[in-house]
């Protein structure tokens, strides 16, 4: 299988829970099926199941890592909010070529 990019943005202001932007993320966006995020200028915590994450709930990622969140569900769930500094997201969405 073979994917390619579909879009990208900046995920910013993590000072509250947020997720992704919903026309990137199925049904909208029916071409969608994963995204790849880097978390950057600082660390973030995520959840995907759609509870807001807090500075102690949630899978903690450090500056400039990066992960994947795969499926519609997961997208449509994910959240992530700053855990010290001033994270944002950088998020390139994936689909099939």
């Amino acid at each position: 299988m073979i994917y390619v990019v579909k879009d990208r943005e900046t995920v910013a202001s993590l000072v509250s829970s947020i997720g992704f932007t919903s026309t990137y993320i199925p049904p909208t966006s029916i071409d969608v099926i994963y995204a790849v995020v880097q978390a950057v200028d600082g660390p973030i915590r995520v959840c995907i199941d759609g509870t807001p994450p807090t500075s102690s709930k949630g899978m903690r990622f450090l500056k400039d890592t990066i992960f994947e969140v795969w499926g519609g569900g997961a997208l449509a769930a994910f959240r992530a909010i700053n855990d010290g500094g001033s994270a944002n997201l950088e998020v390139i969405y994936m689909g099939r070529g």
